[in-house]
């Protein structure tokens, strides 16, 4: 099918693939960082840059063992740059983001031709999940990233017997075992076991683990930080990361993230709005996807993350991000032979997601009583009325509108970029609009207190808000104060004794100084 298609110059290449990065980099520092992940990942950035100690990372002076040190490292050379500030946090993972959308587009360019690159990028780059961990200063987009590139290259290995292929999936992995751990082994590693079980290739298995190459590249570039944090820290490293933070999130649910059976039967469709009507245009072809090699090869990368993820006690909605090269080739496929009403179908979809999404403030808002957790429902009733969202709203609505009537005068062919772009649109009044009131709304009050806790100890008690440490620019532990210390408190249900002096108060936050001579309550 490529070969069908007049080339795309080069020039106009460069200038999509520029524009594109001005996509994922539009807001990306107009939102405060969103506690917990963010917060914990960003401090523990800034205080492995005011240590200088690189080779390890700590939370409020506290050895940190969640994940390894690759994107640290690279958050840390933004920081350098840029400042610590919200843009240099999740710079790369907008860039890992940019980097995989586009490696995505050269494989679907050659396996299906310039349609579907252009179609494959925009898939990615305007899905929900995609979008979201572009705009998150944690490792999931990073790794993400090393996934995306491992599966690329395990295909042109698989299909074509190349070695140089090869070899660069072993560097993949490795960044991704320095990213975030053995999880980045395991995807790539079971697909290649399932190709041989289903395919004809006998011996598949063995001829890549003779590969010596392959074997020093992945050794040098993930074994070197490994061997020195077990040297460093010894039973404490292996104990924290490799029993606590993978195999015990696997048996049994961390941090309250559980979920059923069908918790991601039930997430995907939402991470990939909104291009989900086309699964069911996928489904509907389903004969042809196992006989083609690269649609099968897909089915079975996202098959399988979603398989092994389901059966972990700990589950979180971007786990399932992992299954995004499989994903995206399956609906590039279904897109390029999805007629007008499946065009309509999204289109329609696509109307609704961005009316729910652009009216939820508003409208939580209005009716704090729907909202469980005291402490939000007071953050989100007292928060600014998102007027300016409601004209937005309206703006964007009347668009889609006219899309949708005018839609169904064009020709399929063209539906494509049309849809696509209205999507891009779509997520960059996200980002311009909706991402930042939520930020303001949810961490503005620890944001301000953080301003006015900058000149004495200060700790975390009964809250956990890692940005609270950032913002200030020194640790703040999660302990009760001692003597003399300020400490973030939620006001929600007072839990200090009344003698204790409020510094500041803030919609559902306060600092409180506990003063000499007093006693913690019992």
């Amino acid at each position: 099918m490529a070969g069908s298609e007049a080339p795309v110059s080069r020039s106009w290449t460069f200038v999509a693939a520029f524009l594109l990065l001005g996509y994922f980099l539009l807001g990306l520092g107009q939102s405060l960082l969103f506690d917990v992940d963010e917060g914990a990942f960003s401090e523990a950035t800034r205080e492995m840059v005011v240590s200088g100690d690189w080779g390890h990372t700590t939370l409020n002076g506290t050895d940190r063992f969640d994940k390894p040190i690759g994107v640290y490292w690279l958050q840390a050379l933004s920081v350098k740059v840029f400042g610590v500030n919200e843009f240099a946090l999740r710079l790369p993972s907008a860039l890992a983001a940019w980097v995989a959308c586009l490696a995505l587009g050269l494989t679907a360019y050659q396996a299906w031709g310039s349609r579907a690159a252009m179609l494959a990028a925009m898939v990615f780059a305007s899905s929900l999940g995609p979008w979201a961990m572009a705009r998150t200063a944690t490792a999931d987009a990073l790794l993400g990233l090393w996934l995306m590139l491992s599966a690329l290259d395990l295909w042109r290995y698989l299909c074509n017997n190349d070695r140089q292929a090869l070899r660069r999936l072993a560097l993949w992995m490795a960044l991704g075992v320095l990213t975030k751990g053995p999880v980045a082994v395991l995807i790539p590693a079971v697909v290649l076991l399932l190709w041989q079980w289903w395919g004809t290739a006998p011996g598949l298995v063995l001829r890549t683990l003779r590969d010596g190459w392959s074997w020093l590249i992945f050794g040098a570039v993930a074994g070197p930080w490994y061997i020195y944090a077990w040297l460093r820290h010894g039973d404490a490293f292996i104990q924290g990361f490799f029993l606590r933070h993978n195999l015990d999130r696997f048996s049994a649910p961390m941090e309250g993230h559980s979920g059923g059976w069908l918790y991601f039967v039930l997430v995907l469709p939402l991470l990939w709005m909104p291009w989900t009507p086309l699964v069911l245009n996928v489904g509907m072809r389903w004969k042809p996807l196992w006989q083609t090699p690269i649609l099968r090869f897909a089915l079975l990368w996202a098959g399988f993350v979603v398989v092994f993820f389901s059966l972990s006690a700990t589950k979180l909605p971007h786990y399932v991000l992992y299954a995004a090269p499989g994903v995206v080739l399956l609906l590039t496929y279904a897109g390029l032979h999805a007629s007008n009403r499946w065009w309509w179908a999204c289109a329609v979809l696509l109307t609704a997601w961005m009316a729910l999404l652009l009216t939820l403030p508003a409208v939580l808002r209005d009716h704090p009583e729907w909202i469980g957790d005291s402490l939000y429902r007071s953050l989100i009733q007292t928060s600014n009325a998102p007027h300016f969202l409601r004209s937005i709203s309206a703006a964007v609505l009347m668009v889609q509108v006219v899309w949708l009537v005018s839609s169904r005068f064009l020709p399929a062919p063209l539906q494509l970029p049309r849809f696509g772009l209205l999507a891009m649109g779509g997520s960059a009044v996200l980002a311009l609009g909706v991402l930042p009131w939520w930020s303001q709304t949810l961490q503005g009050p620890v944001h301000g207190l953080a301003a006015k806790a900058l000149s004495q100890p200060a700790v975390q008690w009964g809250v956990h808000f890692p940005s609270f440490a950032l913002y200030r620019q020194s640790p703040a532990p999660r302990r009760a104060p001692q003597e003399g210390e300020l400490a973030l408190v939620r006001t929600d249900q007072p839990y200090w004794p009344e003698d204790w002096t409020v510094v500041a108060s803030e919609r559902g936050f306060a600092l409180v100084l506990r003063p000499a001579g007093s006693k913690l309550p019992p």
